[in-house]
């Protein structure tokens, strides 16, 4: 349940970050700055909060904010690096440094 909730939110904030973003030159950057977001998520809701979130915000960065919109096919070399490295740290991180259940359901 709490993987759900954390990459709900993620999801959701993916979404906002998008709509933020769009038209912007900075665009590019928005995968890179919103490893903060999934780290907390991971600290927050655990390691499979953190994984889920990540893979979820990449799908919504690579179908929303990137061309071809509406595909998960990224056009841009730029963003596509930027999004990969997205992935890279929020796994890892997620299993590196977050706990392995959420923060919620601990005794």
């Amino acid at each position: 349940m709490d993987a759900a909730i954390g990459g709900a939110v993620c999801a959701l904030a993916a979404v906002g970050a998008s709509v933020a973003a769009e038209g912007h030159p900075w665009k590019n950057l928005v995968p890179l700055i919103f490893t903060v977001v999934l780290l907390v998520i991971a600290a927050l809701f655990g390691t499979r909060a953190g994984i889920f979130g990540t893979v979820l915000a990449g799908l919504v960065f690579a179908g929303i904010l990137f061309g071809p919109v509406g595909s998960i096919q990224v056009a841009n070399d730029s963003a596509r690096t930027n999004l990969g490295w997205m992935l890279l740290i929020g796994i890892g991180f997620s299993f590196l440094f977050a706990p392995t259940s959420s923060g919620f359901r601990r005794h």
